[in-house]
């Protein structure tokens, strides 16, 4: 009932469709209600040829009720959400750089609002949301240029399209998140835990991923020219037509446990850490 109530567009309706159920049981069954309620009551005007005009007259009343008042009240709820909407990034734009708490539950609140009005193409530089719990976060064909998520969490999010260049993710967990065809230039994720992280046609050049957890994360189709993976967990890693590959960057990594690569590349690699464990086709060294 609240939710009625605070809705106009609702209210109306319901306004609406009560009069026009009541009008329509009244003029279909005229013969029995005026029988009943006045059968030969006359007062002035008001007798049984008036409320039958008056009837009529409110089939006109409902129409104007139903349909213009019902567009008059959308196009106005429409407008106040555009208000919202531009408010909203307005503020995102205003407080992106700051890193307070309180200011950066803030920034969240409004990038969900944004979300649940259907807004993907969230434009904002420098947006500081550092040690939150980023969960269900959608943008896409926009920029996000040097976001900063770090020491916090990026769960079920998506990131499609985005310009990211400079983004740091030092010490955050991401999971259940998507990097498609974006430009990650630059970005950082030293000490991050990014298992399982679907950067598909992204980017990477010049990357900083020192010392992070990569398991299970898909490099399909990236430019990784320049990548660091000191230290990097690349268990099961994937790295399908890849960009700039090479056995060199990948080498440095502590853990290269079954990455699937190019044969090419492999036999680089295994010369460089005989180390590594691997399937082969042939039947060999698992």
């Amino acid at each position: 009932m609240r939710r009625v109530i605070k809705s106009p567009v609702k209210t109306l309706a319901i306004i609406s469709a009560v009069l026009s159920t009541s009008v329509f049981f009244i003029t279909a069954f005229w013969e029995k209600v005026s029988g009943l309620v006045f059968p030969n009551t006359k007062l002035g005007l008001y007798g049984r040829e008036f409320w039958e005009s008056f009837l009529v007259g409110m089939h006109g009343i409902i129409f104007e009720l139903s349909i213009i008042a019902l567009l008059v009240i959308w196009l106005d709820a429409k407008r106040n959400k555009n208000n919202d909407i531009e408010r909203l990034k307005e503020d995102l734009d205003d407080y992106s750089s700051l890193d307070f708490p309180e200011i950066n539950v803030k920034k969240l609140g409004h990038i969900k609002r944004l979300n649940g009005y259907g807004v993907i193409d969230i434009d904002i530089q420098n947006l500081v949301l550092n040690n939150l719990n980023v969960k269900g976060v959608e943008v896409e064909g926009a920029r996000l240029i040097g976001l900063k998520i770090m020491n916090g969490f990026l769960v079920g999010s998506s990131f499609k399209k985005m310009k990211m260049r400079s983004s740091n993710f030092e010490g955050s967990t991401l999971k259940n998140t998507k990097f498609k065809n974006c430009d990650l230039l630059k970005s950082k994720y030293i000490n991050a835990k990014c298992r399982g992280v679907d950067f598909t046609g992204s980017c990477l050049e010049r990357a900083d991923f020192t010392n992070a957890d990569l398991q299970s994360s898909i490099f399909n189709q990236c430019n990784v020219r320049e990548v660091k993976f000191e230290g990097a967990n690349l268990k099961h890693a994937v790295f399908q037509d890849s960009a700039y590959l090479t056995a060199e960057i990948l080498a440095k990594a502590k853990n290269l446990d079954y990455v699937k690569i190019s044969e090419a590349i492999k036999h680089d690699l295994l010369k460089l850490r005989p180390d590594m464990k691997y399937q082969s086709n042939a039947k060999g060294r698992p």
